[in-house]
């Protein structure tokens, strides 16, 4: 079955069109299956009270449909997010009478620049069916799931829901559970509750887990191939700062690290104080350990910032 997610900003409404309700904490999914096509809205339903569901929700979009009604902070830090995370395919909905040279000042010079405006909301019963036909894109290499949920069920043991971000997971398969380095092994596959034996990229699945507990395998856990990921207690960091960061970055300012579903407090060393706009080596010293591939692009934000609390992105160096 091939899985098309969306992540929806500022529109319940919008994600309810395109799907039944399912799994709902501080993001709630949006589920429709056509055939063996399927389809999964994601919604941050905590931000912006919270701001790690609007990060989660966009890593678990292939695309983002921002819905744009007034000009507020909300937005702001919306759009500084999809930047920071190089959201490149997306549409924005204007409604409530806002126009398009309203917002060009804040998309100018940024990835949000090239997405498609539109005016309303359009058809969701032909936007539903566009998404259903595209193809997602596939990522080979070693299996990688992010965990967004866990839970026990009874007569089967414990079950996650998470994203297929590479790869494909096989029934039976024995997986690394990181970053608590435990190993558990494939009891059986659910996409969109079909039972199946295998699937790959793009796929949110269901996995029935052997030998080990929910405890170990909580949200942010990332299920790999054996052998294919490390886990790093500190890092160095190339930081771009965003350019609408209105704080300095300095050294002992204690953040928090954003890598797929992981969210980690941690300490920034550095030499040079940084701010909006500007590019820096840091360290970081993390309060937990952080499961990494080298592929990975960490987010840093700073949840005490006057402005937008995302303070950039970086490569491990």
């Amino acid at each position: 079955m091939q899985t098309m997610t969306v992540c929806v900003l500022n529109s319940k409404e919008l994600a309810a069109d395109l799907g039944k309700k399912g799994t709902e904490s501080d993001i709630t999914l949006y589920n429709h299956k056509k055939g063996d096509r399927s389809l999964t809205a994601v919604v941050p339903t905590r931000f912006p009270e919270k701001l790690p569901p609007l990060l989660f929700s966009l890593y678990l979009g292939d695309k983002v449909y921002m819905v744009i009604d007034k000009l507020d902070r909300t937005i702001g830090e919306q759009m500084v997010a999809c930047e920071v995370v190089g959201k490149k395919e997306g549409t924005i909905f204007l409604t409530n009478y806002i126009q398009p040279d309203q917002i060009a000042p804040l998309t100018k010079d940024t990835v949000i620049e090239g997405w498609e405006v539109v005016d309303g909301l359009g058809n969701a019963n032909e936007l539903r069916e566009h998404l259903l036909s595209i193809d997602p894109e596939p990522r080979p290499g070693p299996t990688k799931i992010n965990v967004d949920h866990s839970f026990p069920v009874k007569g089967v043991g414990t079950v996650c829901l998470g994203l297929v971000d590479r790869g494909t997971v096989t029934k039976h398969q024995k997986l690394d559970v990181l970053p608590s380095k435990k190993v558990t092994q494939v009891r059986s596959i659910q996409v969109h509750d079909n039972d199946v034996d295998e699937t790959s990229t793009g796929s949110r699945v269901g996995l029935a887990l052997k030998n080990i507990e929910v405890d170990d395998v909580p949200r942010g856990s990332v299920l790999a191939e054996q052998g294919s990921l490390e886990v790093a207690e500190s890092m160095d960091l190339q930081l771009k700062v965003n350019k609408f960061f209105s704080d300095t970055v300095e050294d002992s300012m204690v953040v928090h690290v954003v890598n797929g579903m992981q969210f980690v407090p941690a300490q920034i060393s550095t030499d040079t104080p940084l701010k909006g706009g500007e590019e820096g080596k840091i360290t970081l010293k993390l309060e937990s350990p952080l499961a990494m591939d080298p592929e990975d692009r960490p987010v840093v934000v700073w949840l005490e910032a006057t402005g937008p609390r995302i303070v950039g992105s970086g490569r491990p160096l």
